[in-house]
């Protein structure tokens, strides 16, 4: 066993500028005394790669400011705490690590000299649903400078301001990663993506103004927040496709940059979801079958025509940094050209929660005139007639002013012209207007229409009339119909 000087001299050598072989470093750790508090070392130079695969440490490891020539592997490690803050190493292998307390990797650089970087969605190929996602990783060959897959971490990820530099397109890969605290990524830079398929995350997952190549975060479940705004860069996709986040996911002020650079966020679940970029992104968002509590955005920050995605999508409220309307969020829907009318039933719904009913039928008052595109051309002319004439039933205010206007101009076309009565008995004295509202309305008779008999053009004016009240009231039953099924 060594004894406690061995760390002191370790630690003279560092302070030194004497380098320290990975050997005596691995023996120093595995002699360390567990009452002496965590192994610590500051400055060091450590030659060749340490290997502290499957070690089982009561204590905690200090590596900070030390430089690694080589990778630092700790698969299979299980120790107090970790702390390798401001250190240089090529990689840091930690797959299965084991950790009772607090992981900090603020400030490190691991990896490299970066190559080109490789944005997430470069090489996507297209699945269902017209989503494009990255083919599915092999992880046994899955290169990276930090891995961390199924490790476990009791106390907080922190990562502030560290740099991840790789050649390919993951620069961290830490599937099933377990952190029961936050993961504290504020400020990191990574050429490539971060890989956290179906990691779990007790508290906040931080990437304020982190700067990476994308993110895989598939299957993520976050028990605070989701955070990548005030500056969050990425260059390729960010993935949380089923991903289930307890209190918020925020993308303000984030930029995605790029044609790679997208969100694809089917099937997220969250009680709110902010997507008010920094500029408007070139690639697609994908909202697929996502639920979410409060949806809050800006029209500045909506993708081009056909790169949005919100069929399925489930939402109890909508928001916006800017001031929109209904028709604002009309062109909204118009963006994804393959939706169907559920995402109109869901915006209608969303304004008849919050009690604005006069919205809520326009929604659908475009819906029906979208349901309509699909039509045949006899469809489609219908579809025109009942629009006109009725709105579909949510313009019910529209039919009466079609029926008071043609009263109107029926009755000062016969004022002048008075038709003649039938048989020549006069019984009946002449009223313009009873006699144009007895010809519009195809159901109840007022006698006017049956005592006399226009001639000339005054009997197509009057079978004009009829045949007007007909299509009136076969547009307003069929609209109404229509619109009381379907609310």
């Amino acid at each position: 066993m060594a004894r406690r000087d061995d760390m002191t001299r370790l630690q003279r050598a560092a302070a030194a500028g004497r380098p320290i072989r990975a050997s005596r470093l691995e023996a120093a750790v595995v002699g360390h005394d567990p009452a002496s508090g965590p192994f610590r070392l500051r400055g060091a130079r450590v030659v060749g790669p340490v290997d502290l695969t499957h070690r089982q440490l009561a204590f905690g490891l200090e590596f900070v400011e030390c430089r690694f020539t080589d990778s630092l592997d700790l698969r299979g490690l299980s120790a107090g705490s970790l702390d390798l803050g401001a250190s240089r190493l090529p990689a840091l292998v930690a797959d299965g690590l084991a950790v009772e307390g607090d992981v900090r990797l603020a400030g490190c650089r691991i990896g490299g000299e970066p190559g080109r970087p490789v944005p997430l969605g470069a090489e996507a190929r297209p699945v269902r649903d017209g989503v494009r996602a990255p083919r599915r990783v092999a992880e046994a060959s899955a290169e990276a400078p930090l891995r961390l897959a199924d490790a476990r971490i009791a106390g907080n990820l922190v990562a502030e301001e560290l740099a991840l530099f790789s050649t390919g397109p993951w620069s961290c890969f830490a599937p099933r990663l377990r952190v029961e605290g936050a993961v504290q990524g504020q400020s990191l830079t990574a050429t490539g993506a971060l890989y956290l398929r179906d990691a779990r995350v007790g508290h906040a997952l931080g990437l304020n103004g982190a700067r990476v190549g994308g993110l895989d975060a598939t299957g993520l479940a976050c028990g605070r927040g989701f955070y990548a705004d005030w500056g969050f860069h990425t260059s390729g996709q960010v993935l949380l496709r089923g991903a289930t986040v307890e209190s918020v996911v925020t993308f303000h002020d984030a930029t995605l940059a790029g044609p790679h650079a997208g969100l694809v966020l089917g099937r997220l679940t969250t009680p709110r979801l902010r997507l008010d970029l920094r500029g408007a992104p070139e690639g697609r968002i994908v909202l697929r079958d996502a639920h979410v509590g409060a949806l809050v955005d800006d029209p500045s920050a909506w993708p081009r025509a056909g790169n949005l995605d919100i069929e399925g999508l489930v939402y109890k409220r909508l928001g916006s940094t800017s001031p929109l309307d209904v028709k604002g969020r009309l062109g909204w829907l118009a963006l994804d050209q393959e939706a169907g009318v559920g995402v109109f039933e869901q915006l209608a719904l969303s304004y008849q929660s919050s009690g604005d009913e006069r919205a809520a039928r326009t929604v659908r008052h475009a819906r029906e005139r979208h349901l309509r595109r699909g039509d045949r051309l006899t469809g489609r002319i219908w579809g025109t007639v009942q629009d006109v004439l009725f709105g579909y039933g949510y313009a019910p205010r529209r039919a009466l002013l079609w029926l008071l206007a043609l009263v109107a101009a029926g009755s000062s076309w016969f004022s002048v012209r008075a038709p003649a009565p039938v048989g020549g008995s006069g019984q009946r004295a002449f009223d313009p207007v009873l006699y144009c509202v007895d010809l519009l309305v195809p159901v109840v008779s007022l006698g006017y229409r049956s005592a006399f008999d226009p001639a000339g053009w005054d009997k197509a004016v009057a079978v004009f009339l009829i045949v007007s009240g007909w299509l009136l009231a076969t547009a307003v039953i069929s609209g109404a119909s229509r619109a009381l099924g379907r609310v």
